[in-house]
């Protein structure tokens, strides 16, 4: 792989003030507990979980924000993704501070279709926050975006029987820990095109992952700097389509 220097990393993907909001101030507080087996969001607008929930997360608000706060939630779910993104303009998940929150799908969907993941998102979705985050993809994968996912904070694991994390069109992480056991690839994307699209870029963190298949497989580039990044793979540690660029120092197990 390439080598870049700190003073040369430019980033790849911005983050917008959304994007690193954790402040829930004016959040509608939802007791889990007390819904239905599955609640629907359709409106923009800031909300605050908690409490144990056998149930399913959707959220189906057209070209809208939607933030989720997490407050020492256990989702779930009997049937599909415990939390299912339809529709929206971008979701931001924060994990907050001196928490501890899971996320969990069933081994069995009673259709079989493109949302195949515990958390399961057909727009831009991001993750923030300093709290604990557990992902349990028991069908298939544990996180997936038909568009980018960022993960920005947070102490996260994720297990997974397929892909740990798949964001179709790209993936930035920078969380506080990251670990991933997959029996699929750690990290993967599938989208190319103009711009950056499909690229993977690790900056910042400290990540673990191992994979049944390749530990990071991006169908464009590659950007590894600011990190300790520790990966076991059965297939290559890297697959790359495009470029990789990786700053001196962050690979672990070298």
């Amino acid at each position: 792989m390439n080598t870049i220097k700190a003073e040369e990393y430019v980033e790849v993907y911005a983050c917008t003030k959304a994007d690193l909001n954790t402040n829930p101030e004016n959040a509608v507080e939802i007791n889990l507990s007390q819904m239905d087996v599955e609640y629907t969001i359709t409106d923009a607008g800031d909300y605050l979980l908690y409490g144990d929930y056998e149930g399913r997360i959707c959220i189906d608000a057209e070209e809208q924000i939607v933030h989720l706060f997490l407050n020492n939630v256990n989702i779930m779910s009997p049937s599909g993704p415990a939390i299912d993104i339809q529709a929206a303009g971008k979701v931001i998940i924060t994990v907050m501070d001196n928490t501890s929150n899971a996320i969990q799908d069933k081994a069995y969907y009673r259709k079989q279709d493109e949302e195949d993941a515990a958390i399961y998102s057909n727009c831009d979705l991001s993750f923030n926050g300093n709290g604990v985050l557990s992902v349990y993809g028991l069908y298939n994968k544990g996180i997936h975006s038909k568009d980018i996912i960022k993960i920005l904070g947070g102490d996260i694991s994720i297990q997974a029987k397929g892909d740990g994390i798949q964001g179709n069109d790209g993936i930035c992480l920078s969380p506080t820990t990251l670990s991933i056991e997959s029996e699929g690839h750690g990290l993967y994307t599938k989208k190319t095109g103009n711009e950056n699209k499909g690229t993977i870029e690790i900056q910042g963190g400290d990540i673990q992952i191992i994979a049944g298949e390749n530990a990071v497989s991006s169908s464009k580039d590659l950007y590894v700097s600011n990190c300790s990044l520790w990966i076991n793979s059965v297939l290559d540690a890297f697959h790359v389509s495009g470029s990789a660029y990786l700053m001196e120092g962050c690979i672990e197990n070298e």
